[in-house]
């Protein structure tokens, strides 16, 4: 049974997360991570990530997900961003005046932004604590007013997550990484004599670390129970994950350690990691809380998530208690928005990752910000005012700090590849790796047809609002977006059939012809030699055809084994698609164009090398039925 393996990454964006609440129940459906052992090709969630607004999706799809599949992440989905939306009639007035007096400065020009630290932030911010929860229990638990938890993040997250329970499973979770301290302190106290001063250190050590793994080999136990009390059934990935758990005897050597760690890592295989995004001040080192690690130890729990959405110029940073990961004493955290830093996480999907089978195929990114700065029909739109300045920089900057971690991804695929060539050994260093070939699809948030929905305008002020109106539209766009991209994913095989005809039509746009109508072949004499397509990416743009400068999907491709008069090259290129008219989700050809060829170095090889095909499966994209190594 060949499974593909997929993440998915949310970026931040404020309320425009809300695009994200709409787009994972979707894509959620298309994974099955309970099968094991032979059966049909499936497609598998190995990881979730999230930043700031991002990291609230994901955090409340992954839980729903394991304890009760897509539907019931859309519930705790949509029933934490209705909550979040402004309801009541004090809550939509002063939304609506905040709404609108941040928009009338934009309009002047004015930064209006203040620090959290000094007033009015800071006032406001006491008075959003204490006064605001105060009056609204005076008037009534349902008055049509005010709601006490309106202004208070972790209220409005504690419909949606058990604590506990992530609590326990991080606990559970994490041994593999009290293991990993446990061989490192062994390791170390064998460099020096059984006599030697630090022998005595070393012991303490491993006496606490085994402590800790004494302790966290009973979370399964208490995990079960707690399941059993909040009802979590037989039907969750999390049950079935702990049907799955068969404790080893425990015996505190390298080599019983070991097979603890791998037990614990294959219990939990049917449950994807979480990671949330954020940027610590003291050190200025980015922070990916992971939920295969302790609470209190970089792993998930309420102040993570506050962390990740401690947006710098509205909330004061968010200090919470951590550990050093060298001497693992105490050390206080002060963390600011991941939007500095990871927005979202992408990189640690593939580094300091323990089970190869965690490590994705595929990472899909949830994009809110756009691409590109917005076009006018009679040319280039340029930012004047100082509110589209303030907007296209804070675009930016999240699609900066997103395009380094994506950047990331593209390094490891080139080098990969630049080291195996069409001659690379699958037996060589090349396949000894545990690095693999990473395609990277994105599903964009389209600003206009958002705008067109809400009846509003969008910008960096509207990433504040908390309309119904609002939240509603970025919900239902975010919905047809994933859809558009799952029938792209199933389309695209048949686009992209063969290498010849995908240049043909490149050949043929340069000419000014429609590309799908496109024929014959490449060099019929035979000097061009052609190969087979792999997809680089997919990324799904607007829905109205007619929107200057925005394409409706992008492919990215490159050829596999491709020659031309003799010599090895590699082609690039990347193809633009247009929605088909009508009731059903299809796709065509609208441009093609090849934007590298690149000669490809010769391999080198020695007796001891047999030659062999490039590593990777040079295939199209598969739809989530299908999937790929």
């Amino acid at each position: 049974m060949a499974t593909n393996h997929i993440a998915i990454a949310c970026q931040g964006g404020g309320s425009h997360a809300a695009y994200t609440g709409g787009v994972l129940p979707i894509l959620l459906e298309a994974f099955d991570n309970r099968a094991d052992g032979d059966g049909a090709d499936r497609t598998a969630l190995v990881a979730i990530s999230g930043t700031s607004g991002g990291a609230i999706s994901a955090l409340l799809g992954w839980y729903g997900f394991i304890t009760g599949g897509a539907p019931e992440a859309e519930r705790r989905l949509d029933a934490f961003w209705q909550a979040n939306s402004a309801l009541g009639l004090a809550e939509a007035t002063i939304n609506h005046l905040s709404r609108g007096l941040a928009d009338l400065a934009a309009l002047g020009g004015w930064d209006i932004k203040s620090s959290p630290y000094v007033l009015p932030l800071a006032g406001l911010e006491l008075w959003n604590a204490t006064a605001w929860p105060a009056l609204a229990r005076m008037l009534g638990r349902d008055n049509p007013w005010m709601r006490p938890d309106f202004f208070s993040l972790p209220d409005l997250l504690h419909p949606g997550v058990d604590w506990p329970l992530v609590t326990l499973l991080g606990e559970f979770a994490s041994i593999p990484v009290e293991v990993e301290r446990w061989l490192r302190s062994d390791l170390e106290a064998a460099m020096f004599p059984s006599t030697a001063p630090c022998q005595e250190r070393y012991r303490a050590d491993r006496g606490a670390v085994e402590g800790r793994i004494a302790d966290k080999l009973g979370a399964a136990g208490r995990l079960r129970a707690r399941m059993e009390q909040i009802g979590v059934g037989p039907g969750s990935l999390l049950h079935a994950a702990l049907e799955r758990w068969r404790p080893p005897a425990v015996r505190f050597d390298a080599g019983a350690l070991e097979e603890l760690a791998d037990a614990v890592r294959h219990a939990l295989r049917p449950i994807p990691r979480l990671l949330l995004g954020a940027v610590e001040l003291h050190e200025g080192e980015f922070v990916a809380f992971s939920s295969e690690r302790a609470p209190g130890d970089g792993g998930i729990s309420i102040d993570a998530v506050l962390a990740s959405a401690a947006v710098p110029w509205l909330f004061r940073a968010h200090d919470m208690a951590g550990l050093d990961e060298t001497t693992l004493a105490p050390r206080p955290l002060t963390l600011w928005d991941g939007l500095f830093s990871q927005n979202p996480p992408i990189r640690n999907f593939l580094s300091g990752v323990g089970d190869d089978a965690h490590k994705p195929d595929e990472i899909w990114v949830v994009q809110i910000n756009p691409t590109q700065a917005r076009l006018d029909a009679d040319g280039p739109h340029i930012a004047f005012n100082g509110g589209e300045i303030w907007d296209l920089r804070n675009a930016l900057a999240g699609n900066l700090a997103l395009n380094q971690e994506l950047g990331f991804v593209d390094a490891i695929n080139r080098r990969l590849e630049s080291g195996r060539g069409d001659d690379a050994s699958p037996t060589g260093a090349a396949a000894q790796r545990r690095d693999k070939v990473v395609q990277v699809d994105r599903i964009v948030m389209d600003g206009t047809a958002v705008e067109a929905a809400a009846g509003m305008p969008l910008g960096a002020n509207s990433k504040l609002d908390r309309d119904p109106a609002l939240r509603g539209a970025l919900w239902e766009h975010g919905a047809t977006q994933a859809r558009r991209y799952l029938a792209l994913r199933r389309h695209v095989p048949t686009l992209f059939a063969d290498l010849d005809g995908t240049l043909a039509g490149a050949c043929a746009c340069a000419a000014g012809q429609r590309p799908d109508g496109a024929g014959g072949v490449l060099r019929p004499d035979g000097a061009a030699r052609l190969g087979e397509l792999v997809i680089d990416g997919a990324t799904v743009h607007g829905i109205a055809p007619d929107v200057p400068g925005t394409p409706q999907a992008l492919v990215a491709w490159r050829s596999a084994h491709t020659q031309v008069n003799g010599r090895p090259v590699r082609i690039e290129g990347r193809t633009e698609l247009a929605a088909t008219d009508g009731p059903g989700a299809a796709w065509r050809l609208k441009d093609v164009q090849i934007t590298a060829v690149v000669p490809k170095p010769a391999p080198q090889r020695t007796p001891t090398q047999p030659r062999a095909p490039e590593g990777r499966q040079a295939v199209p994209v598969r739809p989530p039925s299908e999937a790929r190594h």
